[in-house]
């Protein structure tokens, strides 16, 4: 992945390169901001929320864990 990202880097892009595969947790988001702009977070998330008594608690325990 790191590969294709640096080289996605070297086009010149207007638009930013984010990585949406396998970003689950802080070190998986920033290993992927390393090589690119940004992360998508969607299976991981989707996953805390399906049984959760309070989506919008869980879902700031959850941003926060991954920015902290």
């Amino acid at each position: 992945m790191e590969l294709y990202l640096r080289r996605l880097q070297g086009y010149g892009l207007k638009n930013p390169v984010l990585v949406g595969f396998g970003i689950k947790d802080h070190k998986t988001f920033n290993e992927a901001c390393k090589y690119a702009q940004g992360a998508i977070i969607g299976s991981a998330y989707i996953k805390i929320i399906q049984h959760a008594q309070s989506p919008e608690a869980i879902t700031r325990s959850f941003v926060q864990s991954i920015l902290n």
